[in-house]
């Protein structure tokens, strides 16, 4: 049992977990998964219930203890020290916890551990380079990394697939068969269904707070899970908008030879990028982790270093150099890290909700109507579903999927003519999942322009009119999402199948589409 202020977030879980056994825990956001990991890791003390390890009672109060008794925690939030190199963070793992003082380590010995768990991840990053220079993907990698240098015997796994690749994935999942193969348990948490039937022996269902059900995966169905999940029957958990491929008379945006200056450390950088954008229109951005998808949103935006090309909106060549001068030409991009790069965390929903307005929304001598912005948030709460209390709620006290609501609920309000979606959808439960599917196709629909960049291969194919494909910084194709399959689209992704890049008209402002 755990109860927090206004609610109980834990009531009576019996769970239990066998010895090289991988148990998937799953339910929608605020089912109660990540307390749970947090009362075996002591981040969170029960208020009732009690924790056996081989049969005897265990006192977990904090995450010191924990550890004592072999179990570990990897974060869906990333949990790492940003100014520390990957190295030290992996080491952190290691570091005796005593009274006497830690002798200085040896850096060539600091590197060839690091290095050796990095490598089981495939991974292949200097492993003096700051957190902070890395994607949210390697962050997630060197959790993991850490993870295993600390050869725990239960590994609580909090999402870990959320922010990486297919391959990525692919990887993690061999790791994970192997540690199981040597004896580990693993606690894993996840929202992907496919998931759960890959890699998990048993999969317990929480629902508002209470244990549903636990089943051996051999023998029940991905839609049973579902069911018990959501607590009724399913309806469609796929948005799927009918694909409009039709010539119209001039696109509100043309990017054209975009090119990048080398990023400092991966050395990504985009090479020669061109594409247009309709009205109304979803142009979907795919590729894996590391093709340039999230440089291409900064680049928009002004805030990735842009060495040559052109950009156009409605046929005026503009230059952007920072994000004010996005927005003043209508253009908003939402982060893929919306806790860090997308919200103010102690702020209130409408504290929140208006940031990008508040000049417009001000009065005379610079005066705020808190009034109005009240009934500003209030009505986007209504308007997207936002689950909270009240527009006072702080949004670190929000589910992943509400606060990306809260981060979309803020760039409308700024009244954009172009939203940029960078993984609108990335680690958030199926049926928020659904919810900003649904909010992206009906902006579609009611005449936004958006560019939508994912790695979820289904998100690209259900809801883009077309498809520019980007591998390592540079274009591999655009393409009409018409008879596109989801398997040809992995291996345009993954560098398997080429084709010939489109060649940009000469008149790229008035030109009609063709592929």
């Amino acid at each position: 049992m755990k109860r927090f202020p206004g609610v109980i977030a834990l009531k009576g879980i019996d769970f239990n977990l066998y010895e090289g056994e991988v148990h998937a825990l799953v339910g929608q956001n605020g089912a109660g998964k990540s307390t749970f990991v947090k009362i075996l890791n002591g981040i969170y003390t029960a208020d009732e219930g009690e924790i056996l390890i081989n049969d005897k009672k265990v006192n977990i109060r904090k995450p010191i203890d924990a550890k004592r008794h072999g179990i570990t925690l990897v974060h869906q939030e990333v949990t790492l020290v940003p100014y520390m190199s990957v190295a030290e963070n992996i080491y952190m793992a290691k570091i005796p916890f005593t009274k006497t003082p830690i002798t200085p380590i040896n850096k060539k010995y600091l590197e060839e551990f690091s290095k050796k768990y990095l490598e089981l991840l495939g991974l292949r990053i200097d492993p003096w380079i700051k957190v902070k220079e890395l994607s949210v993907g390697e962050q997630q990698l060197v959790q993991i990394a850490r993870a295993l240098a600390e050869n725990a015997k239960i590994i609580c796994l909090d999402e870990p697939t959320s922010a990486l690749t297919p391959a990525e994935v692919e990887r993690l999942f061999q790791i994970i068969r192997e540690m199981k193969e040597s004896g580990k348990s693993i606690i894993f948490i996840t929202h992907h269904i496919d998931e759960v039937f890959k890699i998990a022996d048993r999969v317990t269902v929480l629902r508002d707070g209470e244990k549903v059900a636990t089943l051996d995966i051999d023998k029940v169905a991905p839609l049973d899970v579902v069911k018990l999940m959501l607590g009724r029957e399913p309806s469609k958990f796929y948005i799927t908008r009918e694909k409009k491929y039709e010539k119209r008379e001039k696109p509100i945006l043309v990017v054209k030879n975009l090119s990048t200056k080398p990023e400092k450390i991966r050395g990504i950088r985009l090479q020669n990028i061109s594409f247009d954008l309709y009205r109304g229109e979803i142009l979907g951005i795919a590729g894996l982790l590391g093709a340039g998808k999230t440089e291409l949103g900064k680049a928009l935006i002004g805030t990735e270093k842009v060495v040559s090309g052109e950009i156009y909106i409605e046929g005026e060549k503009v230059q952007i150099k920072n994000p004010v001068d996005a927005l003043r030409h209508g253009i908003y991009y939402l982060p893929e890290n919306r806790r860090t790069e997308g919200l103010v965390l102690l702020l209130t929903i409408r504290e929140n909700i208006i940031l990008s307005s508040i000049d417009r929304l001000a009065q005379p001598l610079g005066l705020r109507n808190i009034n109005k912005e009240k009934q500003i948030a209030k009505q986007w709460i209504e308007q997207l579903n936002i689950v909270a209390p009240s527009t006072e709620t702080r949004v670190m006290n929000l589910s992943g999927g509400n606060q990306q609501k809260v981060v979309i609920a803020k760039a409308l309000e700024s009244r954009p003519k172009i939203l940029v979606f960078d993984e609108p959808t990335m680690g958030i439960d199926i049926g928020a999942k659904v919810e900003i599917r649904k909010v992206i196709s009906d902006l579609a629909s009611h005449g936004l322009s958006v560019i939508l960049m994912s790695s979820d291969v289904d998100e690209i194919l259900a809801l883009s009119d077309r498809i520019l494909i980007l591998y390592k910084g540079k274009q591999v194709a655009l393409l009409p999402n018409k008879d596109l399959t989801r398997d040809q689209l992995i291996k345009l992704i993954s560098g398997e199948t080429q084709f010939f890049e489109t060649p940009v008209p000469k008149n790229h402002i008035e030109h009609e589409r063709g592929v």
